[in-house]
């Protein structure tokens, strides 16, 4: 089984990890959700995804600039 780390960049910090073992993921609106295989659901706003590595297993996600 194929099962995703979830990974955020943002400017200030390298990658974090913010999820494992994830299995499904959406995009609903300005969100990211994810889904573990324990149907355990994490929700992410204001992040884009950058990249997906299938050999890897990784996804990497990137916190959006604030427009303040």
């Amino acid at each position: 089984m194929c099962l995703l780390k979830v990974y955020v960049e943002d400017e200030e910090t390298d990658r974090k990890l913010v999820a494992q073992d994830v299995a499904f993921v959406s995009i609903e609106g300005e969100t990211v959700k994810l889904r573990d295989v324990e149907f355990e659901e994490k929700t992410l706003a204001n992040v884009d995804i950058i990249s997906i590595d299938a050999l890897s297993s990784i996804l990497i996600l990137k916190k959006r600039k604030s427009n303040i």
